[in-house]
């Protein structure tokens, strides 16, 4: 008569394997960190080198109905920004610039006042700006097919055009 057997474990041969892929993955763990602390070759840079995507149209519009429109950081530079818009041309008229605060702290940002139509200073009240942004840092911005198009980066990227149409 046969025996049904069950399912043989080898106990030997399971911690075996088990302390064979543990020292493995712990190796591989050691030799990430080792290569990603041993060069400063490496430049991360996060997101694009300007903000798109924005509808000129629609969004002058939404300036012109309620102020300035504030931006928070955009793509991991540490800048948010506001954006203003003057006249009736989409395509011109633009001002897009840093919200922090000249030489003041990092956490002072400057808000828009609708009563007086200023930015103001958070940390100062007493420190103002006019509605175009003047004093604050300048970003260069286009309008391109409708797109408005803003430098966070600091630098106008390579397909901007140079027709001097933008800001």
């Amino acid at each position: 008569m046969t025996v049904a057997r069950g399912i043989r474990f080898d106990v030997r041969r399971a911690l075996a394997v088990t302390a064979v892929a543990l020292a493995g993955a712990v190796g591989a763990l050691v030799a990430v960190l080792w290569l990603a602390g041993s060069t400063n070759a490496f430049e991360v840079q996060l997101g694009d080198r300007d903000f798109r995507g924005i509808d000129a149209a629609d969004l002058a519009k939404e300036i012109a109905e309620n102020g300035p429109v504030p931006f928070p950081d955009l793509v991991g530079r540490d800048l948010p920004l506001w954006i203003t818009h003057t006249g009736s041309d989409p395509a011109t008229g633009w001002s897009a610039f840093s919200a922090r605060t000249p030489g003041g702290a990092n956490h002072c940002l400057v808000q828009w006042d609708a009563g007086t139509s200023t930015f103001v200073d958070s940390c100062d009240p007493l420190s103002t700006w006019p509605p175009d942004g003047r004093g604050l840092g300048a970003l260069a911005w286009q309008v391109v097919d409708g797109e408005l198009r803003v430098a966070v980066s600091g630098e106008r990227p390579d397909d901007w055009a140079t027709d001097g149409s933008d800001g």
